[in-house]
């Protein structure tokens, strides 16, 4: 589904589904010189789910746990971690849906990490505040389905 400018966020979230994967993740942080082993890390372990960001101070990677000795030892990494997906296509022009989603979670005190795909929004989540964070999103958004 298409979400046109004017779209409503509340409406359109009405309409989103979120999809749930308990994980466990792992978020994990390496030397912006390692980027093109994290690369090559990432071909070797043929992920499904993950995402890797680089800036000017680090190559950040959110994994499967399992999959992590595929990569070099990170200089940190952090354990535990889910990922929601709202699995509605939104383009470009759609404004205030991730506002609404992380202004809920926030008013129930769910700290959380957002990414944005080409047209999907994935919420980063810790396994302990999970449940929170669905029960506060369940008034939100259309449905919950547990993929793992």
């Amino acid at each position: 589904m298409n979400a046109g400018p004017a779209s409503d966020p509340a409406e359109l979230l009405a309409r989103t589904t979120l999809h749930v994967r308990r994980g466990p993740f792992s978020l994990a942080a390496w030397q912006t010189n390692q980027l093109s082993a994290v690369l090559a890390g990432l071909l070797r372990a043929r992920l499904e789910h993950t995402f890797v960001i680089t800036d000017e101070l680090e190559v950040t990677a959110f994994v499967p746990a399992d999959a992590l000795n595929a990569f070099p030892a990170p200089l940190r990494a952090e354990h535990g971690w889910c990922l929601v997906t709202l699995d509605t296509v939104m383009d470009w022009d759609v404004v205030g849906v991730l506002a609404a989603v992380t202004g809920t979670l926030a008013a129930a005190g769910v700290p959380l990490g957002a990414v944005t795909a080409f047209s999907r929004d994935h919420l980063l989540l810790t396994a302990d505040h999970l449940d929170a964070a669905l029960k506060a999103l369940a008034e939100l958004c259309a449905g919950i389905h547990m993929v793992d």
